[in-house]
């Protein structure tokens, strides 16, 4: 108990050195110096006074009784947080990809919806509609042909597609997190053969603000966690058949959106079962599992992403952007991960860290719990020699792919203990409870209000008909990545790259004549297209409408 205060102190220290003792931001990304400096320091506080107010709980009966509660009903505790989550997406998180990256992957999905491998944008209109910087990066577009497609693996957005067929895509994470909580409760009690364990581990996921973060979110780091979580649920009792399905699973999850998460979670679990005489005869099944998904989405990816952006040389971009990611550990890299580790600690239930720890201390010769800790300190080693510090992002998220290991290996802490005399399951559950109840509701709030923040940058909408937005490259904060366009081009306003007033205003003369310009500042320009809708409808579908780029004089001699 003493240990996690003093550590929840340290990290909250660590607050107050950055940039001033040892510890340095100068060469964090501006939103990711925000969120660590500004909001993970207000939880580093809430973390602490949690710590306090469960170390002095020494009544352990009720929270064994909530704990056998949950252990008694996983499948309903599932659901219900399904529910809860997709309230958290569709309100904390206002339903919005909010970097790059979760729009990269939205917006492949609902190319994917419309039942087309590639979107087709006006080749002339590829600059107005996709950021410069983004294309090669994010996008893949051509201004030759028009097409558009995500530059990341596809299988995250494949996963997302028929959620958004159905209108629904905010469901599609939450609905993966209810899967990871079944999973983490199924793997500690496989492992422990404790329920009450299993439910600890439960309650822990439960109460970190992370899981849920990712949860209400479009980032594909929900699908990584619980893809490897199931990987390693399959293997833990292999036969053939499991192997196989392991294999599709970890195959799908290489293409997930990049391979390095599964490759370094899969890799300790690979080399075992190569090492292990009589779980040798399971390999073949694994790779056969293996090789048709990666094949087809991985390698056909590869080539698609290198036919559409030929003309605009990205192959050599993307080769060059892998070179100056991956290096050797310098003194700022090393800066960004001191700072991950803070934030692995708040954003997680109050000392789970260390509970984890104590929990692999406890299975020194459990061949799962090695191989569950080796593939998640082999997550964070790998990302020591990442030249990014992950940018936007709640909590550590290139560490989330592992992440659910953590609770399992709590839960281990807390198996077989008599709760009648053991003050660790009073401290464990009393600051996981108040993880619960204040600290993620707290984060969530958080998340809330800075996503309103950010929306609000752009004035609001004129209604009824349509509005146009011209938003200036590198303008406000992170308002290049308002520039977000849907494949069909079929929402009510648009929002395009600025080019100048004067081409601005050209562009929108060109297409609406008689639009008026109602809004300006140092983000771009607002223009107001009048109270009828300028969408025509989509040939074969039924009340869809959408934007078509005809100049008004060919129009009018129509």
């Amino acid at each position: 108990i003493l240990v996690g205060i003093l550590l929840s102190a340290t990290c909250l220290a660590y607050f107050y050195m950055l940039d001033r003792v040892i510890f340095s931001s100068a060469k964090f990304s501006p939103i990711f110096q925000l969120l660590v400096a500004a909001y993970d320091n207000q939880t580093a506080w809430l973390v602490v006074a949690a710590c306090l107010l469960a170390a002095v709980w020494n009544r352990p009966a009720p929270i064994v009784g909530l704990v056998e509660f949950l252990a008694r009903r996983p499948v309903t505790v599932a659901l219900a947080s399904v529910i809860i989550l997709s309230v958290g997406a569709l309100t904390a998180y206002h339903d919005y990809p909010l970097a790059m990256d979760e729009y990269a992957a939205v917006f492949q999905s609902k190319v994917f919806a419309m039942g087309h491998i590639a979107a087709r944008f006006p080749p002339q209109l590829i600059n107005w509609l996709v950021m410069p910087g983004f294309n090669g990066t994010f996008l893949i577009a051509s201004s030759h042909t028009g097409q558009v497609i995500e530059a990341y693996w596809p299988g995250f957005a494949l996963l997302l597609a028929p959620f958004q067929l159905i209108g629904v895509p905010w469901l599609c994470n939450p609905a993966l997190a209810g899967i990871a909580l079944y999973l983490i409760f199924r793997i500690t009690l496989d492992i422990t053969g404790d329920r009450r364990a299993a439910g600890f581990a439960l309650l822990f996921a439960l109460a970190s603000g992370v899981f849920a973060a990712n949860a209400i979110s479009y980032y594909s780091m929900q699908a990584h966690l619980t893809a490897n979580l199931l990987f390693s649920w399959l293997l833990l009792r292999p036969t053939r058949s499991r192997a196989f399905a392991a294999g599709a699973v970890g195959s799908l999850a290489l293409v997930l959106h990049n391979p390095v998460p599964h490759a370094l979670f899969a890799l300790p679990w690979l080399i075992a079962m190569a090492r292990v005489r009589s779980q040798r005869q399971y390999i073949p099944s694994l790779i056969l599992g293996y090789l048709p998904v990666s094949i087809v989405l991985g390698l056909g990816w590869v080539l698609l992403r290198q036919d559409i952006g030929a003309d605009a040389h990205h192959g050599a971009v993307i080769g060059t952007a892998l070179t100056a990611i991956f290096r050797w550990p310098n003194a700022a890299m090393l800066n960004m991960r001191a700072a991950a580790l803070v934030k692995m600690w708040v954003w997680a239930a109050p000392c789970l860290f260390l509970f984890a720890f104590i929990g692999r201390l406890r299975y020194p010769e459990n061949r799962h719990v090695r191989l569950l800790t080796q593939s998640a300190v082999l997550t964070f080693v790998g990302y020591l020699f990442v030249d990014l510090d992950q940018g936007h992002g709640w909590g550590y998220r290139y560490f989330h792919s592992a992440w659910g290991v953590v609770p399992i290996l709590a839960g281990c802490a807390l198996a077989g203990r008599s709760e009648s005399s053991d003050r660790l399951v009073s401290f464990a559950g009393a600051s996981a409870i108040l993880s619960l109840l204040a600290i993620v509701p707290f984060q969530m709030s958080q998340i809330d209000g800075f996503m309103a923040r950010h929306l609000a940058q752009l004035p609001a909408a004129r209604r009824p008909g349509n509005d146009v937005y011209f938003i200036k490259p590198g303008a406000g904060f992170y308002m290049s990545d308002m520039v977000q366009s849907d494949p069909g081009l079929r929402t009510q306003d648009l929002l395009l790259v600025s080019h100048g007033m004067q081409q601005d205003s050209a562009f929108v003369n060109r297409y609406w004549p008689s639009a008026v310009r109602v809004s300006f500042g140092y983000w771009g320009e607002q223009w107001y297209l009048g109270p009828i809708d300028q969408r025509v409808p989509v040939d074969g579908k039924a009340g869809e409408r959408h934007f078509v780029f005809v100049p008004a004089s060919i129009t009018r001699s129509r």
